[in-house]
């Protein structure tokens, strides 16, 4: 009201009076005027000041309103093409989740175990990351070697978490509460379109007996995305391991670890080789595949027995025995399941490594390769006798005869100066070293033993059968003065770079000399 009577005020003050004025008469012209052409414009009224401020308030007001649209405008297009970007990166670079849950105590030693657990997590997640690494490596130079050759691992190992990643997640449910509700159904659609993918790893602590007489971890294994099954296992303290009068026992589950990471990094593994299976992979070429898959592992898992745990051969042979079922044409998972049976005490496991053995050797068509299957089986056919009755006399004896004819056949039209597999002229001094060591009847036995170790010792650059040879169970009585015989092959292989191609004359005669130096003849 009173904004109003202050207008009105000033209406009167700025508004000019208007004065009368008195007619005065003019004659009239008798004249008859004619239009002109032009005209004259009429004046528009003149406004008054505080209307003419009022319009360019009110003009002012309606550009600062169009300015402050257009910036929000932009500023939400920003923001959009943002958020835009970020869910198209988020989908792009998804990448294989692996979810280690914290371990879960069911031993029944709540009050001593319960405030260890979040430390023995996080030393699992550290040792299966370091074991992965190694399997890892192991797949590589595997694949590039034998196959599957459309493998492809990826470049980064993904690390053990606690949680799930939730970026993805997160954003959707963010965007669904500023979309409108008629897009909300296409934001959550995003959720089942590209949902997460990985490996979640459930991990329990058991134990066996009031006082705990053996320790146990279970790993339940789950594929997020549903692709493979579940893998439930449990790895149990075997004898060597329990020590439940001496030791506590977050210590006994800590030693136990080594054990249950490596069995759960080549699990992983393995479920990484069989997600990645080719869609164009269809009915024989798919189980092929499969077949070559179980073969490796079965083949990791008998390396791993001997240094995490004797079950590592038993699994060893169920992934072989898998692998025959997948791929029964192909000789490799034959021989590796007779290597294994091959280390098993008794003439029941002798005769079946031996039985697979010539099933390897049945379908094996590469000459080099048969020679190292041969020699292989005639290692196992050197039975010793000590370990079996005296009824059984007569079927050793057979077995050691087929182990001499198996070595006739290897060397039967074979030039041993062009061999260039050290691995196959190890395995030869085994078999010899074997024969030597039981009074076989072989001929020359030892020197034979020591000449084919060090043609493998020059034939490995890489020197893999260096510090083993002296260890090895399979080469007891051969090895004396080997330390002598490497510290010449050495300077052998200083003076003469091309030492480990040579071939023929010149390789026989660096052999002797050698030989001769270290008084190996």
């Amino acid at each position: 009201m009173k904004a109003h009577i202050f207008l009105l005020f000033a209406l009167l003050l700025l508004t000019p009076p208007a004065f009368a004025q008195t007619p005065i008469s003019t004659p009239q012209i008798t004249a008859t005027l004619k239009p002109t052409a032009t005209s004259t414009p009429s004046k528009s009224p003149k406004k008054p000041p505080i209307s003419k401020f009022a319009e360019d308030l009110e003009t002012l007001d309606k550009s600062l309103t169009a300015i402050a649209f257009t910036l929000a405008k932009a500023v939400v297009a920003v923001l959009s093409i943002l958020v835009l970007y970020r869910l198209l990166l988020l989908i792009a670079y998804r990448s294989s989740q692996l979810i280690i849950d914290n371990f879960s105590n069911y031993s029944g030693a709540d009050e001593e175990l319960d405030k260890v657990l979040p430390g023995l997590s996080q030393l699992a997640r550290e040792m299966l990351v370091q074991e992965m690494k190694g399997v890892r490596q192991r797949m590589k130079e595997h694949i590039k070697s034998a196959g599957p050759e459309t493998y492809r691992s990826r470049d980064q190992l993904p690390l053990p978490q606690a949680t799930p990643e939730q970026r993805l997640a997160d954003l959707v449910a963010s965007l669904s509460e500023f979309t409108p509700d008629q897009i909300d159904p296409i934001v959550h659609l995003l959720k089942v379109i590209f949902p997460p993918f990985g490996t979640k790893v459930t991990s329990i602590l058991q134990s066996q007996g009031k006082e705990h007489n053996r320790l146990g971890i279970t790993f339940e294994i789950t594929n997020i995305e549903g692709r493979l099954s579940s893998k439930l296992y449990t790895i149990w303290e075997s004898d060597a391991q329990n020590d439940s009068s001496t030791q506590i026992l977050k210590d006994r589950y800590r030693k136990l670890l080594k054990s249950a990471t490596r069995w759960l990094a080549l699990e992983l593994c393995r479920r990484e080789m069989l997600t990645v299976i080719p869609w164009n992979y269809f009915g024989e070429r798919r189980n092929r595949y499969q077949g070559q898959v179980h073969n490796f592992f079965g083949a990791l898992n008998q390396a791993s027995a001997q240094t995490h745990g004797s079950f590592f051969g038993d699994l060893a042979i169920e992934d072989l025995q898998q692998a025959i079922v997948f791929y029964p044409d192909w000789y490799q998972p034959y021989e590796n399941l007779a290597d294994i049976y091959s280390l098993k005490e008794g003439l029941y496991w002798r005769r079946q490594a031996i039985l697979q053995y010539e099933k390897a050797l049945e379908r094996c068509q590469d000459e080099s390769i048969k020679r190292r299957i041969r020699v292989g089986k005639a290692i196992t056919g050197l039975v010793k006798t000590d370990d079996l009755a005296q009824d059984k006399k007569n079927e050793i004896d057979n077995l050691v005869q087929e182990a001499k004819q198996e070595i006739e056949k290897v060397l039967t039209g074979w030039d041993e100066t062009s061999e260039l597999n050290h691995r196959f002229l190890y395995n030869l001094a085994c078999w010899y070293a074997i024969a030597h060591r039981q009074n076989a009847g072989v001929e020359d036995a030892l020197l034979k033993a020591r000449r084919y170790l060090v043609y493998a010792f020059a034939r490995d650059s890489d020197r893999i059968f260096w510090d083993w040879a002296d260890q090895d169970p399979e080469l007891q009585g051969i090895c004396e003065g080997i330390t002598e015989l490497k510290f010449h092959l050495l300077k052998k292989f200083n003076t003469v770079p091309q030492f480990s191609t040579l071939t023929h004359k010149d390789f026989a005669q660096s052999i002797e000399e050698v030989l001769k130096t270290a008084k190996w003849l």
